[in-house]
């Protein structure tokens, strides 16, 4: 839901959507206390255009994908990029660390990426 409000904040060619910025917001408070309670580290106060580990190439598939949809896009593919990796940049580790942390299902943009303190699956014994 977190993808789905920021790609129509950023990219879809809409007025503002105050409820999807609600739900982004939420959303970031929400895991990141989560995250807090496990203990898990995050930066607290990202900058827009901090690294996120969602490429841009998996971006402009989605955009394409929306486009081929019939869906109206903001003509400036770069913008609508930023503007997504700049609301995506508050949940991002939070949300791989707990993804990671839970053993979360791989997932498009979630469960199948890794960051430094990732906790690893845990394995059967033999």
């Amino acid at each position: 839901m977190l993808d789905a409000a920021s790609l129509v904040i950023s990219t879809v060619d809409a007025d503002r959507d105050p409820e999807a910025q609600l739900l982004i917001r939420s959303g970031y408070v929400s895991l990141r206390r989560i995250a807090d309670y496990f203990g898990l580290q995050f930066d607290e106060d990202p900058r827009p255009d901090d690294p996120i580990s969602v490429t841009r190439e998996e971006y402009d598939a989605a955009y394409d994908e929306m486009a081929a949809a019939g869906v109206r896009l903001r003509a400036d593919r770069d913008q609508a990029w930023r503007d997504f990796a700049g609301w995506r940049v508050n949940y991002d580790a939070v949300l791989i660390a707990l993804a990671g942390y839970t053993l979360a299902p791989t997932a498009p943009w979630s469960g199948d990426r890794a960051v430094p303190w990732h906790r690893p699956p845990l394995r059967r014994r033999r």
